[in-house]
């Protein structure tokens, strides 16, 4: 799907009629390259997305306030509440045909007290700058290029330099640097006709096996899906060549689809939105309309973005975890190494001893003592009775250090053994809720420091299914969800559930006496939720209840259990969900 200029004309005009004029309260960084805007004006605030991502760039209004997404500060954020925030958008300019909208702002040198969020500043009920004159005013343009892969957000001071950009392009890049201090130029406008006048005789000129690429090739602004819509409109369906065109029906119908009003719709298929167009698209099918072209982007990019924003937030917990284990790894690794040496200096008080034992037979400055073909290494400076206490006191201090070493390397081996249990959930987590669970949890456990984004309350509950013969079935995903599910929710006579000898979820059948069929469908949902979801057939094992232990001292969900029996059975999904969090 295309974000082409047609539709950015659509959303241009849409943020004419509500953010143009408007003072900008607030500014977020959404996602790494993703910015948020507040803007408020009379009496409403309107709420602005920008991204230079490649697979999603794109510009609109949105529906809920913008919350931030990266921690930390960036040099393009701070720049951004420098010349920005507090900035009046003055006008809102869209070259002609182009991808690319021009925000100029001006923001009053005195500008309003932030609140305790430095993204945002308080209200203003007085929204008059009528006082301010063009001395008393910092201008600045920000620059939304949303064009695929050469995305960018541009900061241009009124002198037309760039003052940083969301993604800096040096020269070995591209041609047209995007670096502070160098000035700002507008994409090289393609050296192709303007749409608006097309004429039957330029249409009659197209050649080619695609009339699809040749009108792209022809005219500015013209994306494949336009294409492919005018031609449907000129000819019923899609030629496959330009030989025969009615030239003047097309050359209308170009014209036509450039002048015409905007008029969202949204594209949906059986899975939901699929695509999105300024216009009532023909070629196009189950297209409905929608109040604006804001909302149609949002329905289609918050669909989109699902399993994009979910999979990408796997991947970037999945690397805070696996670094957080690396360290806690190396820790269990120096505890083995002092355990080990440890245990080798019962040596120390032997040599101690024998030193004494020998003390009178030694000549003076002696450099060696051989006893029982062990050979112990003196000092010829020093005195045998120092070197002695000398051994002693290393003794003394190992003996001490291996008696709090094994506890210290049990701890490390169980901080390891939560984190790989993780790890293991994170990599079966179906949902951005669960990951975001997961995430609370390695932070709560301590593998991960505490994020300064502000997390709103998530609210965990275990998944809860039906069976085929109506009875319950509980499905821990997350460890604190598995604890939950055994320890709080089984009763000590039913059937406990867990993929065998590898991470997973605790699974019960809270029914007295389950038949056969609903503890198969159990174990294959103790299947699907573990490690081995993709194997062809899991061993899965069961057991009462009560005959489930928590670790001492160990983190949530990890437990032993015996005796228990195994079945084999094929991960998958079965039953009815009753509760999903």
């Amino acid at each position: 799907m295309y974000f082409d200029a047609l539709t950015l004309t659509a959303v241009v005009e849409e943020l004419r009629t509500t953010v143009l004029y408007g003072r900008i309260q607030r500014v977020v960084l959404v996602g790494p390259l993703t910015i948020g805007l507040e803007v408020y004006r009379d009496g409403r605030r309107h709420y602005l997305l920008a991204s230079a991502d490649a697979q999603t760039a794109r510009i609109h209004l949105i529906g809920q306030r913008p919350t931030r997404g990266v921690d930390g500060e960036t040099p393009f954020l701070l720049l951004l509440r420098k010349y920005v925030l507090g900035g009046r958008i003055i006008n809102i300019e869209q070259p002609p045909y182009e991808r690319v909208v021009l925000f100029s702002i001006a923001k009053p040198m005195e500008s309003r007290k932030p609140t305790n969020d430095r993204d945002e500043l308080v209200d203003d009920v007085d929204d008059d700058d009528a006082t301010l004159t063009a001395d008393n005013l910092l201008h600045c343009d920000l620059v939304v290029e949303p064009q695929d892969r050469r995305s960018n957000i541009i900061l241009v001071d009124d002198n037309n330099t760039i003052l940083d950009a969301i993604k800096r392009v040096s020269p070995r890049m591209s041609s047209r640097v995007i670096l502070p201090r160098h000035v700002y130029t507008l994409p090289p406008a393609p050296d192709k006709r303007d749409p608006l006048r097309a004429t039957a005789a330029e249409i009659a000129a197209l050649t080619g096996n695609d009339p699809v690429k040749a009108l792209v090739g022809a005219y500015r602004g013209v994306s494949p899906q336009v294409a492919r819509e005018v031609l449907t409109r000129a000819c019923g369906s899609i030629p496959q060549s330009t030989q025969g065109l009615p030239a003047y029906t097309v050359a209308a119908r170009l014209r036509e689809i450039f002048a015409e009003p905007p008029a969202p719709h949204l594209i949906n298929d059986e899975q939901g939105p699929v695509g999105f167009a300024p216009y009532h698209p023909l070629h196009l099918p189950n297209a409905i309309p929608m109040p604006g072209m804001s909302a149609a982007l949002e329905a289609f990019y918050s669909a989109r973005q699902q399993p994009l924003g979910r999979d990408r937030r796997r991947e970037e917990l999945r690397e805070r975890l696996l670094a957080s284990r690396e360290h806690i790894e190396r820790q269990r690794a120096q505890i083995a190494a002092e355990l080990k040496r440890a245990a080798e200096l019962d040596r120390l008080r032997w040599e101690g001893e024998m030193i004494f034992a020998f003390l009178h037979q030694l000549p003076p400055r002696a450099s060696e003592l051989i006893v029982e073909g062990e050979r112990i290494v003196l000092d010829p400076n020093r005195s045998l009775i120092e070197q002695a206490q000398e051994r002693f006191k290393a003794y003394e201090k190992a003996k001490s250090a291996r008696s709090i070493l094994p506890e210290r390397l049990a701890e490390a081996e169980q901080r390891l053994a939560g984190l790989d249990q993780l790890l293991a959930l994170l990599e079966i987590a179906d949902e951005s809720h669960q990951i975001d669970l997961i995430a609370t949890e390695a932070e709560e456990a301590g593998y991960l420091r505490p994020s300064t984004t502000r997390r709103p309350s998530l609210r965990s509950r275990p998944l809860q299914i039906r069976s085929s013969d109506g009875l319950p079935i509980y499905i821990g995903r997350t460890a604190r969800q598995n604890e939950e599910v055994t320890f709080r929710i089984a009763r000590p006579t039913d059937l406990w559930l867990h993929a065998r000898h590898i991470h997973g979820a605790h699974v019960i059948i809270r029914a007295d006496n389950p038949p056969q069929q609903t503890i198969t469908e159990a174990a294959a949902l103790a299947a699907y939720y573990s490690q081995a979801r993709h194997d062809a057939a899991v061993e899965v094992d069961l057991c009462r209840r009560r005959s489930v232990r928590k670790i001492p001292g160990g983190p949530p969900g990890l437990v032993s259990y015996h005796p228990e029996r195994t079945l084999r059975v094929k991960p998958q999904l079965c039953g009815e969900v009753v509760q999903k969090w």
